[in-house]
């Protein structure tokens, strides 16, 4: 059959059962073609097809393959039991063995089944999952805000949490998972190396940045038998309780656990620490959420970072 151009059919737009009337495949015996036809053109109906698209001739070529097959197999036409999945798969790797495009027959008809059929036992669509996104990090302005609000909260135990929150944070990258339940035990110094030890998921142990070395070192012999935070509570939502109940002045930002390890994160990744060790202490599994932080990293000058790419300095 001859097609036309795509400028014609855009001109001249058939519908479905219109533009079916004269449409004979190739790979179909036209006899057979005669017989399948009308379930053909009831699926193609139903998918709202029309020819203005060239998936709708993959579909209508694709379809009538199928249905040509399935009267040979004794199948009834109807189409719960030809777009059945084991049907589809049956005649993908039966019917069309020697066919080098089976794979596009397969994912073009387990796309139309779902969508004609009611009973045949197709999977549902996975649920689309928006990648979690990394929180913004707070600027070394607000860094210091946070401290100097940290040491004047209403009462010693909101100043050690808002202490103890921003110095494991933001200094050793733990967010609500671990970061309120960090006991003097867990902290050790190795050389010069500060390390805080947290639990499952992802059990390590992590070097804290220099500069909130000595904070974490005074927290940890002040904790006695209490966590860092403080008090002795295992709930889970323990760190958000706590930063919720720290009192910022007008105009300050809030204290947030996920953006105190954003910032941790984004110190790393300024000062170009590997992002292997990277992901290893801040217990991640891989590296895509870190590309939400690259557009706050400094840039370095044009020469520096020649350099670095060169491999040398």
């Amino acid at each position: 059959m001859d097609k036309g151009t795509g400028a014609q059919r855009q001109q001249q737009p058939l519908g479905a059962l219109e533009w079916l009337g004269s449409y004979r495949p190739a790979d179909v015996d036209p006899v057979m073609w005669d017989s399948v036809r009308p379930f053909v053109r009831d699926c193609v109906s139903r998918l709202g097809l029309n020819q203005d698209s060239s998936s709708a001739w993959r579909v209508v070529r694709e379809l009538a393959r199928l249905a040509a097959w399935a009267v040979g197999e004794g199948l009834p036409l109807d189409v719960e039991v030809v777009l059945d999945p084991d049907t589809v798969e049956r005649f993908v790797t039966v019917g069309l063995a020697d066919d080098s495009s089976r794979a596009t027959y397969r994912s073009v008809l387990r796309r139309v089944g779902p969508k004609l059929t009611r009973r045949a036992p197709w999977q549902p669509e996975p649920v689309a999952l928006s990648r979690r996104q990394v929180a913004t990090p707070y600027s070394a302005r607000e860094i210091g805000w946070l401290r100097a609000g940290a040491v004047v909260q209403v009462t010693p135990g909101r100043v050690r949490a808002a202490r103890a929150l921003l110095a494991l944070g933001a200094g050793a990258g733990l967010d609500g998972r671990w970061i309120a339940r960090v006991t003097a035990g867990d902290v050790d110094r190795v050389g010069k190396v500060v390390l805080v030890s947290v639990g499952e998921p992802m059990a390590r142990r992590v070097p804290v940045l220099a500069d909130w070395e000595d904070e974490v070192l005074g927290l940890a012999a002040t904790a006695g038998g209490e966590f860092l935070v403080g008090g002795t509570s295992t709930s889970r939502n323990r760190a958000g309780a706590l930063a919720a109940s720290l009192a910022v002045p007008n105009g300050h930002p809030r204290f947030s656990a996920s953006r105190m390890r954003s910032t941790w994160l984004l110190v790393h990744l300024a000062l170009g620490t590997r992002l292997p060790e990277l992901a290893r202490a801040a217990g991640l599994e891989g590296v895509t959420v870190l590309s939400d932080l690259l557009r706050f990293v400094p840039r370095l000058d044009e020469a520096e970072a020649a350099d670095m790419l060169r491999g040398v300095g």
